[in-house]
């Protein structure tokens, strides 16, 4: 064989095995790649799911659809923003994920275990459509651990999922105690203790009885308030159970021109705040000490304050 012809012999074995690497390099990038992003949410509509299980050591949640927009969370109302963000989170398949671990033995360090993990089960009108367990969140907050709740395989998942499935019983509740309308208050009637009076909305402003005309801008101050009253927490079995409404610590009576009652609360105090519920409902909420002073103030925060008496002028 002449030199010219090992030459090209050499050349063309170069040639294989440049192209032999390209491929075994583009392979790795491709398995890599996969390997970083292969853990994907299957593909749900936000209208079908219908129930939702978060099971948790301590705690369990059931979020069940009630109708088209309404839930419950273990039967009670359930905050609307709170089921959006989660059905919004469920049917997001797009955030990237990464295989973090493969063995059982990660599983406590990621919160992955069943003693600290939280177990979701999302359910349709087909049957089961997600099982996972959801861990702690990433050294980064931007994401958390998750995996499949029949697999070993752990992964970190970029976005708001795990924010949002980490939330506990409380955090799902509709904390709404109560949204009135300013414009549809033509009195308040509030009794603290044994002290009793009233603000009523007249042609020219409102008037307290008894007191005389009211502070304009504290009496639009106080229906404001109602607009949106929300509760910092909710009573246990046994607290609402010990709570006592009657006689009531404070009472207030919104009424609507005609004299038909629009809300009553009843407060019972506490050492930290004051219980609070709506004559007609069950749900017994906590509302702090500054609130239930807002919605139910004493009367002399109401009264007209005397314009301080001019100094003459200077001749």
């Amino acid at each position: 064989m002449s030199a010219r012809q090992l030459l090209r012999l050499a050349l063309l074995l170069a040639v294989l095995l440049l192209v032999w690497g390209a491929a075994a390099l583009a392979t790795r990038r491709a398995d890599t790649s996969a390997k970083a992003d292969v853990f994907r949410l299957p593909t749900m509509q936000p209208t079908a799911i219908d129930t939702v299980v978060l099971t948790r050591p301590g705690d369990t949640v059931v979020l069940a659809r009630k109708d088209t927009t309404a839930w419950t969370a273990n039967g009670h109302p359930a905050a609307a923003q709170a089921i959006t963000d989660l059905l919004a989170a469920l049917a997001d398949s797009t955030p990237g994920a990464e295989l973090v671990a493969e063995r059982r033995s990660s599983h406590a360090a990621l919160g992955v275990d069943s003693a600290a993990g939280t177990r979701v089960q999302a359910r349709g009108r087909g049957g089961r459509v997600a099982d996972l367990v959801v861990g702690k969140h990433s050294p980064q907050f931007s994401g958390g651990y998750l995996r499949r709740a029949d697999e070993e395989s752990t992964y970190l998942v970029h976005g708001n999922l795990v924010d949002v499935l980490s939330r506990r019983g409380d955090e799902w509740r509709d904390h709404r105690i109560a949204a009135v309308r300013a414009d549809s208050v033509a009195a308040v009637e509030i009794s603290r203790g044994a002290r009793r009076y009233a603000i009523r909305r007249g042609g020219t402003g409102w008037t307290l009885a008894p007191g005389g005309p009211a502070d304009s801008a504290r009496a639009a101050d106080l229906v404001g308030a109602y607009a949106a009253v929300e509760a910092a927490g909710f009573a246990s079995d046994a607290q609402a159970d010990s709570a006592r409404f009657s006689p009531a610590d404070r009472k207030i009576r919104l009424l609507r021109k005609d004299g038909t009652p629009i809300l009553t609360l009843l407060f019972d105090s506490t050492r930290t705040g004051f219980w609070v519920k709506p004559d007609t409902g069950r749900t017994v909420y906590m509302v702090e000490t500054w609130v239930a002073d807002r919605l139910a103030p004493a009367d002399t925060s109401l009264r007209t304050r005397p314009q301080p008496a001019r100094r003459p002028s200077p001749k």
